[in-house]
């Protein structure tokens, strides 16, 4: 993580949403010892608004359509039949149907919020935590939050270079040094999956 990646609001963000809301090594979570020590401070309808946060989860799911009042109905590509209802205004203003997306959510009453963190997997992350889904093992290390965050700020550190930048000299200097001969036909690179932010 460099400084650049830190001054990033959405990274910050990120980071933020781990260590309050996922487990450490024993077990425990920041968000709980908040629940624990400092709820009787806030007044009730904030008390009702951080114990539904504490429920928060993080999932992966596909935009099913608007909803009829306002906000998007969400597939749960993880649990098999669920089906959200998100109130998110300029989530609502800015995504297609159909597009696939992981954030963290929680109840707040009829409807589900989220955390304003959104991020669009990899197309193979999607697919081996669906086959989890079905019974499979979660292809993540630690938690689903932070591969999903971190396959996202990998995406915004990685500088895409296109062919047009990478001088002859240099390709065929590479060539030499990788024992290749002249004649090796050199392969166009195609361009990033994902959308600029």
């Amino acid at each position: 993580m460099d400084d650049a990646q830190l001054e990033d609001d959405t990274i910050f963000d990120m980071l933020c949403d781990v260590a309050l809301f996922e487990p450490n090594q024993r077990g425990r979570r920041v968000f709980d010892g908040f629940l624990r020590d400092r709820l009787a401070a806030l007044g009730p309808p904030e008390q009702d608004i951080a114990r539904r946060m504490g429920g928060a989860f993080v999932s992966i799911f596909r935009v099913a359509e608007r909803h009829a009042q306002a906000g998007l109905w969400l597939e749960d590509l993880l649990t098999a039949g669920r089906r959200l209802w998100l109130l998110d205004e300029s989530l609502e203003a800015s995504v297609p149907q159909g597009l696939v997306i992981g954030m963290r959510l929680f109840e707040a009453g009829p409807f589900h919020a989220g955390f304003g963190i959104i991020v669009e997997p990899r197309e193979d992350l999607v697919a081996f935590c669906t086959q989890a889904a079905r019974g499979d093992r979660l292809p993540v290390r630690h938690s689903l939050a932070a591969a999903l965050y971190a396959d996202d700020i990998m995406a915004r550190s990685l500088t895409v270079v296109s062919a047009a930048e990478v001088p002859d000299a240099v390709v065929e200097a590479l060539m030499r040094q990788a024992c290749l001969p002249a004649d090796t036909p050199v392969i166009q690179a195609r361009g990033s999956r994902r959308r600029p932010k």
